[in-house]
């Protein structure tokens, strides 16, 4: 069993974590030496409150004062860098929570690019849409050829296929049998475009699909769904690696997938 801080450390920790001004009053610090009237003019916070604050960190080590103005020790720099880390961390953990809950194992080597807040798209009660409307413009955004993969078929995603198609784009696309399936009663003509067109090439993946992942030219787009297939969050880059990590994850689908037109009379001959 992992051991965690001993008492002494763990009360510190919880000292600095237990009000925002106490973390104020040590950025006030970081940045400059200060005078408790210095930090009641910066920090919401009464002179008593900031006077104990400092009192605490004083305790604590992390501050001295010298000539009347308090300034953070060396120590208390690192405790002020790695909290402000820390805060940071949460925050992205906070922002990425809809996407990374919903990815499965493709989470395990997710590149932390597509973590940060401002590749992220997330549907919420407010805007349920938000990540799929953004999806859809992803992909009226395309340049060159698409390689995808989708857990779902909507008569969105399919008018946006045949838009790229009339633009002459060619697509590889990875679904499964319930998207098949799917497809089959509902969507008999994005079925048969699956099937006939020149410039699209469906393959079926040998089990259920847990995520949607598209790449143009240069771009990645990572859809999470939650269990009932809506699309919960996307996370967009065009960084490099994550491209080359995209184009692993999608070969290793690719690997597991027949082309549709060897998967289709088998379905068709199923009661």
């Amino acid at each position: 069993m992992a051991e965690g801080p001993d008492d002494t450390v763990f009360e510190d920790c919880k000292y600095l974590t237990g009000s925002p001004q106490r973390f104020a009053v040590l950025a006030q610090l970081r940045e400059r030496p200060a005078r408790p009237t210095d930090l009641c003019d910066s920090v919401d916070a009464t002179r008593t409150t900031i006077q104990r604050i400092l009192a605490g960190f004083s305790e604590r080590q992390w501050v001295v004062k010298r000539d009347g103005e308090y300034r953070l020790t060396v120590t208390g720099q690192r405790v002020f860098d790695r909290y402000r880390a820390l805060v940071s961390e949460v925050e992205q953990a906070r922002a990425a929570g809809p996407l990374a809950a919903h990815l499965g194992p493709v989470a395990a080597d997710l590149p932390v690019d597509l973590l940060e807040p401002d590749c992220l798209t997330t549907s919420s009660e407010q805007n349920p849409l938000a990540a799929v409307n953004r999806f859809t413009d992803w992909i009226h955004e395309v340049e060159g050829d698409v390689r995808a993969i989708s857990p779902i078929v909507t008569s969105v995603f399919n008018d946006a296929a045949v838009e790229l198609l009339e633009t002459g784009t060619h697509i590889e696309f990875i679904i499964d049998h319930s998207v098949l399936e799917r497809s089959a009663s509902d969507f008999s003509d994005a079925l048969e475009r699956g099937l006939e067109h020149e410039n699209i090439t469906t393959y079926v993946h040998d089990t259920a699909l847990d995520i949607g992942l598209a790449l143009d030219r240069s771009r990645v787009c990572l859809a999470a769904y939650d269990d009932r297939n809506n699309v919960r969050a996307i996370a967009e880059s065009d960084v490099t690696a994550v491209y080359r990590w995209a184009e692993t994850v999608f070969d290793r689908y690719m690997e597991r997938s027949e082309p549709l037109a060897a998967v289709l009379p088998v379905q068709e001959n199923n009661p």
